[in-house]
């Protein structure tokens, strides 16, 4: 069975609610270890992310003017909703582990809060997290890919699997050239493989341009 993002994640999550303080929020970063966290709104949707960052900037100096209080307001500093980026950049709980890692990637981020389809928060995945699905020893790799891909998928008997730190080697002969990607792709898409490199032969060249008879 596939791993998804709810096998992965952590359940037990450091976050903070809108009207939450710059201190207790500053507070609550430094004592849980943590460089960001999920802001939620009444209904524990999550509505944004406030981190180390977003506070820094926060200290900087305000105007003169902006310092100065009008006639009978009171004081008040600035809170979560203030201060957090949004969107909150989030990943629900069956997402695969590529899915979660394409989005880190993309929007340059280490973690990610993992919500309900309604944006309720569920858990957090970071980048070491989605690590885990690589501890997989490479015989217990081979035996899958070997199982479930060439020969389950693909009904391969020619095509010999060998894997070395998690890269993955074919050997072998399939009946037609467009086998070999298609192949090679059902494979990358195993959990736990770095990378494929194929050394297959082919029957026919399926892929080859067919020549006019004049």
């Amino acid at each position: 069975m596939a791993t998804t993002i709810g096998d992965l994640m952590t359940t037990h999550v450091v976050a903070a609610f809108e009207e939450a303080g710059f201190k207790k929020l500053a507070v609550s970063l430094r004592m849980n270890g943590v460089s960001a966290m999920p802001v939620l709104d009444a209904d524990h949707r999550v509505v944004g992310v406030v981190s180390e960052s977003d506070l820094l900037l926060g200290l900087a100096a305000p105007d003169l003017e902006e310092a100065v209080l009008p006639a009978g307001e009171e004081p008040g500093g600035p809170v979560a909703r203030d201060l957090m980026s949004t969107p909150a950049v989030t990943v629900t709980a069956d997402a695969t582990p590529r899915e979660a890692a394409e989005r880190m990637r993309r929007h340059r981020i280490k973690r990610l809060p993992v919500v309900t389809g309604d944006g309720r928060l569920l858990g957090i995945v970071s980048r070491s997290d989605l690590l885990r699905v690589y501890f997989v020893s490479d015989g217990e790799l081979r035996d899958t890919v070997e199982r479930d891909v060439v020969r389950g998928e693909f009904g391969l008997s020619e095509v010999a699997v060998s894997v070395d730190d998690g890269v993955v080697r074919l050997d072998g002969t399939v009946p037609v050239r467009s086998v070999v990607p298609r192949l090679v792709r059902s494979v990358r898409r195993v959990e736990g493989v770095v990378r494929v490199h194929d050394r297959l032969a082919y029957g026919t060249d399926d892929l080859a341009p067919l020549r006019r008879v004049r």
